[in-house]
């Protein structure tokens, strides 16, 4: 979920309708969802024998009265879906997938790192899993909190989100290229908002799926939550903006917002935020160390109003003490209380 924002209440007033084609056969749909973000989108791909869709939102009533309204206006039912493809695990981006594919048995396409990461969450591991990642949010001086997910009860979760089975996926790699109702995707793994985190290019118009990896006017999440996630997110986040910077994009389809269509200035922008955020960071332990918690708190001061957002937070500012740690720029002490501070080398 994305943690940067420049954007004013009146212009999250100012969504697009529901449900357009926003370039040759493919429509986006809005779908809203119970996060700061408000609305994520899933877009339907249009073929002569069938339509596909990328991402499936989540399964609250107002979400399936959106999805429902959008393959309306985009003239489909179930009936024709052939085929779905999950750009990262996160659950604003998979809630429906089991229930889509129960009532259609169409195969659905993620990639490995991903595939991995839904079945820890949702085969009843995640409490041990979250335990952990609490456990290592506590080194660093977060408090031990419950997981949104954790409150709610088994029932609700399934109508909210549900994971095919595992024989109903398909692994993409990266460079590899998927067909899709006659037209053909390059697969781009782009590590960072997600382990496995997958764009999509189509290169005979230039339509680029984005998915979370690269959004107008706000930055996505780019968080370090336990010692099981790849070490170095915000390294890996930064060299997949530099890998899909040069992309011939003619259209850029975020996962969130609208599209848009300089994908090379909105990279180069997203990069100058890191390194300023950065930067902020170093000026902060250069007057004494701290753990990343510390750090938050003072980057973010009160604009955080639950612990889901603090969290998110915290992980965010790990990425960024790690990343300096692996340039060298600071090193980790451990206290006696166990705590991990950062400070400048």
């Amino acid at each position: 979920m994305p943690e940067h924002s420049q954007e004013s209440a009146s212009q999250l007033q100012t969504e697009q309708p529901i449900a357009r084609e926003v370039a040759s056969n493919i429509w986006k749909i809005t779908i809203p969802i119970p996060f700061p973000l408000r609305t994520v989108n899933m877009y339907i791909l249009q073929g002569k024998e069938g339509w596909a869709l990328i991402d499936t939102g989540m399964g609250t009533p107002d979400a399936r009265a959106a999805f429902e309204e959008g393959m309306r206006i985009a003239g489909v039912n179930l009936a024709g879906l052939r085929a779905i493809v999950l750009t990262h695990h996160h659950p604003d981006h998979i809630g429906l997938s089991g229930e889509l594919h129960e009532k259609s048995g169409v195969p659905v396409y993620i990639h490995p790192i991903d595939r991995a990461s839904l079945r820890m969450m949702y085969s009843g591991t995640m409490p041990e899993r979250f335990g952990k990642v609490s456990d290592f949010f506590a080194q660093h001086g977060f408090p031990r909190t419950h997981l949104w997910l954790s409150r709610m009860d088994s029932q609700a979760m399934r109508q909210i989100i549900s994971v095919p089975p595992d024989e109903a996926f398909h692994m993409v790699e990266d460079a590899q290229r998927l067909e899709l109702l006659d037209e053909v995707y390059e697969i781009i793994w782009t590590p960072g908002h997600a382990d496995g985190q997958i764009c999509l290019f189509r290169e005979r118009d230039g339509v680029f799926f984005s998915a979370d990896h690269v959004l107008p006017r706000i930055t996505p999440n780019i968080g370090l939550y336990s010692a099981l996630d790849r070490p170095n997110p915000l390294q890996d986040y930064l060299d997949s903006l530099d890998k899909v910077s040069t992309v011939p994009a003619r259209i850029v389809l975020p996962g969130h917002r609208e599209p848009f269509s300089n994908l090379l200035q909105r990279t180069t922008e997203i990069v100058e935020h890191h390194q300023q955020r950065l930067a902020q960071i170093v000026t902060l332990l250069e007057k004494q160390p701290q753990h990343a918690t510390q750090v938050m708190e003072q980057l973010f001061s009160d604009r955080l109003k639950n612990d889901e957002a603090r969290r998110m937070a915290v992980a965010e500012v790990l990425s960024h003490l790690e990343y300096l740690r692996y340039k060298g720029q600071v090193t980790q002490q451990k206290t006696n209380d166990g705590l991990i501070l950062y400070e400048v080398r």
